[in-house]
Formats: C-alpha cells, structure tokens, sequence
C-alpha cells in the first residue's frame, strides 16, 4: 500500500523515449507521486512558467533542448523556482558526464536503467 505525502504532488518529467516514460510513470504511479510528463525541454520551461513543481526529472539526451541547456535555462529563471532540485536520468553516467551535469546546475544523477527503489531513493533524497 503506497501512502500519500505532502510533497509527492508536484514532480515534472521530461522524456522523450515512450519506452522509458511507461515505465517512469508506472514507478512514480506505484510509488504515489502525482506528476507531470512532457517531452522537451521547450515544453518544460513553459509548464514550469505556470506551475509549481517541487522536483525536476530530467533525461539528458533529448531532441532540440537537451538536458543541460534544460537545468542551464531553469537556473536562471528570475523566480524561486531556479532552485528547483534537478535529477538527471541518463545512461551516460561516467565521470566527465557528471561534471557537466554539475556545472549545468543539475543536483543529482539516476543512471539508467534503474530500479523503482533508486528512482524512490533518489527522489526523497531532494524532497
């Protein structure tokens, strides 16, 4: 039985991969977060303008906007929510791929594939 947090209301998923967004939301969905999927970094930003999330996740390899220019854009939102914590979801998770995420203002990593626990981890990690 999943219960019902304050905070596990308002998480925004960019994803582009059907594949990989099925299963992100079965897990956020088992999980008990009420979230909100778009699939570029275009539509992020204006989702972010109108509403208030309480956590980003975000895959890095995306078409037009990638990842990094998606949390460079959000950091220098002139609001409160530029310091909206970050998670990237990549299958790139080598060293030099981290310092870039860093450098973009990403807050954490979640390699792909990974488990419905890491994504669980991680989330409540920032929240």
């Amino acid at each position: 039985m999943t219960t019902q947090h304050p905070l596990r209301n308002s998480l925004l998923v960019v994803e582009d991969n059907p594949l990989n967004l099925l299963i992100i939301n079965r897990f956020l969905t088992s999980l008990g977060y009420k979230f909100d999927t778009v699939e570029n970094g275009i539509d992020c930003l204006q989702l972010l303008a109108v509403n208030t999330y309480d956590l980003v996740l975000t895959d890095i390899a995306l078409p037009g906007m990638n990842g990094l220019e998606i949390a460079t854009k959000i950091r220098t939102l002139p609001n409160v929510k530029r310091n909206i914590p970050i998670i990237a979801m990549t299958a790139n998770a080598d060293l030099a791929a981290t310092e870039k995420l860093q450098v973009a203002g990403i807050n954490d990593l979640l390699a792909k594939p990974f488990s419905r626990f890491n994504l669980k981890c991680c989330i409540e990690k920032w929240l």
